[in-house]
């Protein structure tokens, strides 16, 4: 064999070693993210039967399902003062709320006299810094926050985060579309789960 030759084969060796040892790398890698998005889905927090102990008020960002209900039921039966609904939009007031919820005559009521609504947040940060505002004009020190299961690791971090001398507790929602236990096998959740996550790592960066 020529030295041209061995040349030749040695560079065909080197460019198949690199070409396996960046596939085992890629491969390494998706069972890594699968592996966290398994642990991220299975360690979700769950929705409880028992009515949790009172707070000053409840917090209710919008979006997602049932997170408002939810919020008026623990309102309704006496579990805070009051409730805040975060980022409604600017165009929404509390009539046209109340009217899209087709909310029970008693809860109605707990809607009129004892919840507020924010406007302007427009993320889960957004959504913190009304918390804030609204619980100083309140006077409140200990805030229970009523969002979807997948939403609240992130959430929570954001709110203690902005809010470190209140008291925040999470109160998870768990949607009824949610396929967290085999949610590998549910694209719309795989893209929830996949986004929710990567958003709650970026929130672990502290800006």
């Amino acid at each position: 064999m020529t030295k041209p030759e061995q040349t030749s084969q040695s560079q065909q060796l080197k460019a198949g070693t690199q070409l396996t040892l960046m596939l085992k790398l890629g491969v390494f890698g998706l069972l890594f993210v699968l592996a966290c998005l398994q642990h991220f889905a299975l360690t979700l927090p769950q929705a409880e039967d028992r009515l949790p102990d009172k707070t000053d008020g409840l917090v209710v960002p919008t979006g997602g399902q049932a997170r408002i209900q939810e919020g008026l039921r623990l309102l309704h039966n006496g579990t805070a003062h009051r409730m805040l609904i975060t980022g409604v939009g600017q165009d929404v007031s509390k009539q046209v709320l109340a009217t899209e919820l087709k909310l029970s005559p008693d809860h109605l009521q707990t809607f009129s006299c004892c919840v507020d609504i924010d406007k302007a947040a427009l993320d889960t940060k957004g959504n913190a810094e009304a918390a804030l505002i609204w619980a100083k004009t309140r006077q409140f020190t200990t805030l229970r926050l009523v969002t979807a299961n997948y939403h609240l690791p992130r959430a929570h971090l954001e709110f203690s985060r902005l809010l470190p001398d209140h008291t925040v507790t999470g109160w998870p929602v768990t949607p009824p579309d949610l396929q967290a236990r085999d949610w590998y096998w549910h694209w719309p959740t795989v893209r929830l789960l996949t986004r929710e996550y990567a958003k709650y790592l970026f929130a672990l960066i502290p800006l």
